[in-house]
């Protein structure tokens, strides 16, 4: 299996934020290629973070976070290795981090792997290593909650949400 180069994706990274619309507090565009597919990161205080990744070569759904991640300044990634694949045990984006590896139950102190299917999120019942990315596939990470992944607002809804706030006066 090919891998994206960590550099490439670096080299694409775009930034755009919005002040907490939806519980959604940034959107990060990686990568580059002519398939995308979008990994949604919710943290138990509410903040939610968008990754568009663009990509060509086949990858799972843990090769897609970790190139996201390393593409990312100042984010981070933690993860126990197994056999069998890999054990997310810590999250960092924009100023949220969590870790957490179960160990405090009944408190669901880890991340909850989702995908999006027909429309719908299904909490997965496999790890994002035996996930093989599909064009427009949609990915979420959930830390200490069993919830559906908040609601991500269409594009033209944030446009129109920025258009109506309320503006400075100089």
């Amino acid at each position: 299996m090919h891998r994206m180069q960590p550099a490439a994706v670096a080299a694409a990274l775009v930034l755009t934020s919005s002040h907490a619309i939806a519980g959604i507090v940034a959107t990060y565009d990686v990568g580059s290629g002519t398939s995308t597919s979008t990994i949604q990161v919710d943290f138990s205080n509410g903040n939610g973070y968008v990754i568009n990744l663009s990509w060509t070569e086949p990858m799972d759904g843990f090769e897609a976070m970790q190139l996201a991640i390393a593409a990312i300044p100042g984010s981070q990634l933690q993860y126990d290795a197994y056999p069998f694949g890999s054990f997310v045990t810590g999250i960092g984006l924009g100023g949220d981090f969590e870790h957490g590896n179960g160990d405090l139950w009944p408190i669901e102190n880890y991340w909850h792997y989702w995908t999006e299917v027909n429309g719908q999120w299904e909490m997965a019942m496999f790890g994002a290593s035996d996930r093989t990315l599909t064009d427009r596939s949609k990915d979420a990470w959930v830390f200490g909650s069993g919830a559906v992944p908040q609601a991500v607002p269409a594009p033209g809804a944030i446009a129109l949400l920025l258009a109506l706030r309320p503006r400075r006066r100089r």
